[in-house]
Order: C-alpha cells, then sequence, then structure tokens
C-alpha cells in the first residue's frame, strides 16, 4: 500500500493558475513639446486625454469596430502610469488602432473615419490660448508594448516674436572746439500683425486644416504707453527681445497679411566746451516712426508642429524683419530674411 500511494503521488502534477490578465495602460510623451508652449517632451502628468480605439480582426478588415470610445485618460500616480476608469483587456489576435487627442473639451471629438477632430478659433483676445495635440498608433494585440505608446504631435504652429534696433546710433564728434554728443535711443510702442486666418476644422485622417476664410483677425504682439528700449551690448551689437510667443492656425499667409509697428527715436544732443569743459547745450527730442510689412513675402505658409520665430528690426531706417524657421524646440534652423 506504500508503494502504491508513493506512485500516485510521483505521477500527480499541480498546475498553477493561469495569471490573470493585466489591464491596459498607456504612456504619453510629445514629439516635440506640449501644453503651453513647454519645451521639452514630457506630457503633463495632471492633464488627462482622450483615446478612440477601433479593433481589427485581422489586416483585410478595412472597417474595423469600435474598442473604445472617447475614453478619458489619466494618470495614477500610485501606480505610474496612464489608465482609463474601467479596465480594457487586449484580445488575443487582431489589432487595435488608437486615436489620442488632448484637451478634452467639447471642440476637440474622436470617429473611427476622422480620428481627432476639431473646431478651433484662436481668439485674439485669449491670454492663454491651448494647444490642440494629436497621436496615432497601432499596437498588434498578440505582442502589443507593455504600455500603448502615445507620441502626442502638434496641430497648431508656434510663433514668436522678438524685437532689436536696426544698429547702434550713439555717437560723438569734436568740431572747432566743440564736443557733441549724441545719444540716441530706439523705442518700440506697439506691434501688431493683421489680417489672419483665425478659425477652422482640423482632421486627423486626412491630416490638415480647413479654414473659414470669412475670419480675418488681428492679433497686438506687443503695446506699452511707456514702450520698451531696444538697446545694443557693450559690442555695439543689437540686443534681441523676446516679446510674445504664440499658438496660431497653420495657414498659407494671406496675401493682405501685414505686420504694423509703431516707434520712436529719443535724440539727446548735447554741445560741450572742449577747453573748459562747460556745457553749452542740452536738449532732447523724439523723432516717431512706423512702418508696415507684408508677411506673405518672407514667410509664405505656416505648418502644424513647427516654429516660426519673426526678428523685427527697427530704427532710423526702414525696418527689416526676418524669420527662423525650426521645429517645436529650435533644432533644424533656417534663417529666412536675415542680414
Amino acid at each position: 500500500m506504500i508503494l502504491t500511494a508513493l506512485a500516485l503521488a510521483a505521477c500527480s502534477v499541480n498546475y498553477p493558475d493561469p495569471a490573470p490578465a493585466e489591464p491596459m495602460v498607456f504612456s504619453a510623451v510629445a514629439s516635440h513639446s506640449t501644453k503651453s508652449i513647454i519645451t521639452t517632451t514630457n506630457y503633463p502628468l495632471d492633464e488627462p486625454f482622450a483615446v478612440e480605439a477601433v479593433y481589427y480582426a485581422n489586416e483585410k478588415d478595412s472597417e474595423g469596430t469600435v474598442f473604445m470610445h472617447q475614453e478619458k485618460v489619466s494618470y495614477d500616480f500610485n501606480e505610474g502610469y496612464w489608465k482609463t476608469k474601467s479596465d480594457y483587456f487586449w484580445p488575443e489576435s487582431g489589432q487595435i488602432r488608437f486615436y489620442a487627442g488632448s484637451p478634452i473639451i467639447p471642440e476637440v471629438t474622436y470617429c473611427p473615419e476622422h480620428g481627432v477632430e476639431a473646431d478651433w478659433t484662436i481668439n485674439p483676445d485669449d491670454e492663454t490660448i491651448i494647444d490642440l495635440c494629436y497621436a496615432d498608433v497601432t499596437e498588434p494585440c498578440a505582442s502589443h508594448s507593455a504600455a500603448v505608446p502615445i507620441v502626442f504631435s502638434h496641430a497648431l504652429s508656434q510663433i514668436c516674436f522678438k524685437a532689436k534696433t536696426l544698429k547702434h546710433y550713439s555717437f560723438s564728434q569734436t568740431a572747432n572746439n566743440k564736443i557733441q554728443a549724441n545719444i540716441i535711443t530706439t523705442v518700440l510702442d506697439s506691434v501688431k500683425i493683421r489680417g489672419l486666418l483665425s478659425k477652422g476644422h482640423f482632421t486627423q485622417i486626412p491630416r490638415g486644416w480647413t479654414h473659414d476664410k470669412s475670419v480675418l483677425s488681428d492679433y497686438v504682439i506687443y503695446r506699452n504707453e511707456e514702450g520698451l528700449e531696444l538697446n545694443c551690448d557693450r559690442y555695439e551689437n543689437p540686443i534681441l527681445i523676446p516679446l510674445r510667443t504664440m499658438l496660431m492656425l497653420p495657414q498659407d499667409i494671406p496675401a493682405d497679411a501685414i505686420l504694423q509697428e509703431w516707434h520712436h527715436m529719443v535724440v539727446r544732443t548735447s554741445i560741450t566746451d572742449a577747453a573748459t569743459g562747460q556745457k553749452e547745450s542740452d536738449m532732447t527730442y523724439s523723432v516717431p516712426r512706423s512702418s508696415e510689412i507684408h508677411l506673405n513675402k518672407l514667410c509664405e505658409k505656416w505648418m502644424m508642429d513647427f516654429k516660426y520665430t519673426f526678428h523685427l528690426a527697427v530704427g532710423q531706417e526702414d525696418s527689416e524683419l526676418a524669420v527662423a524657421v525650426t521645429d517645436w524646440i529650435e533644432t533644424k534652423e533656417i534663417i529666412r530674411g536675415d542680414r
């Protein structure tokens, strides 16, 4: 009996229960940068996004079925990953295509035919402009990533403005035993861009914008009653000063879109006797200046996910404008129009 019991024990095997399926989780980064013109690839952990997912049983399945509809995805600080409120689990086969969009607001919708869609308006009165982001990734169910990689791109264009004086104007000269000192300062008063497309509709599939060309808007880049002094460094090189960074609709720049600027030159002239050092006269006056520059002469279009930095140079001569075209974090720089 003992031998029989031992033989039965040797033949029995205890198979462990199968491990429970892990719920679907996500990772989120930005291709260049993300919300509120942050120049990093970190997607903000306190900013949820929405996901639409379509399941395809096989590669020949062109229609697919909705797997996840406009689900809110938030960061779980305890677990350290992004997840939906309700758990979703991977099918054993097939593949899933995910469409993700941010921010979660009524203007942004989702559908399998067009992915992320948005009716978008850049209001000139808005102080803070929200970044519109989208992503698209397909994962095989049988060999999916540990976390669905959501890599956001920007549906808008980042437009920056900076200003400087054209050159160093102050000088002194001596003649007939007199020293004439001229301190000339460039002061920027106001900058505005006019006649830009500001209302449109974005679709992820096909990717692009359609614009309401009946709506053109003006945007104040800089305005201050006291003005902004534009100076040079100790080597007499003009110092470039940031004015404003904006998010705008990608567009072919309208022919009538212009940049308008107003500035004035403050001139202080004094005459001193070289022999005695006695100042004989000292007067200050200002000379108003302004100019208009057609934007499409310099930059024909603004594209999605790119940054356009306009360099405005003003002074006694006609104003000049140059633009640097870069990706969102200022690499691959190409200067157009700079001297």
